[in-house]
């Protein structure tokens, strides 16, 4: 192994990744997709993009959040085309663009992130709820991305 500063350079923690599709059918309903993160993992980030606008008649929005609180990350997101760009243009949300979205745990002022790390398992749900008739068009994706070293590099004191 590398040294630096007298150190020696450990191991990268690994890094995983977890996907929920959700695809929309007809009429008023909720969606929910869950991605489990294990205890002692760090969050790096989660993305969502709109592949289809969802053509239910009423409205469609998307929250994502975890077990504590449901709109954590992101709330009130519009899947009929207003906040989440589909197709073509595709736009992707995350940590760094919450797109006038971000939930509690994201400050856009600061750029402050709560509940990076926990160690203690964590359930992050994506929410879609629609509210009237039709629809069968909506496609959306949620990517859930974090790290987990089993055995973290311990700091030296001199």
């Amino acid at each position: 192994m590398p040294t630096i500063s007298g150190g020696l350079v450990a191991q990268p923690g690994t890094m995983f990744f977890e996907e929920v599709t959700f695809t929309e059918t007809s009429g008023a309903g909720v969606y929910t997709g869950t991605v489990t993160v294990p205890g002692n993992a760090w969050l790096l980030d989660i993305k969502v993009i709109n592949t289809v606008y969802w053509d239910n008649a009423g409205t469609v929005t998307l929250k994502v959040g975890d077990d504590a609180t449901d709109n954590g990350w992101f709330t009130g997101i519009n899947l009929k085309a207003t906040d989440l760009v589909a197709g073509a243009d595709q736009e992707t949300l995350d940590f760094n663009n919450a797109g006038g979205k971000p939930g509690a745990y994201l400050v856009a002022a600061t750029g402050e992130r709560a509940l990076m790390y926990s160690a203690l398992v964590r359930i992050v749900s994506g929410i879609i709820t629609t509210s009237s008739t039709g629809g069968t068009a909506g496609r959306t994706r949620m990517l859930v991305i974090w790290s987990n070293h089993a055995t973290p590099a311990p700091a030296t004191k001199v």
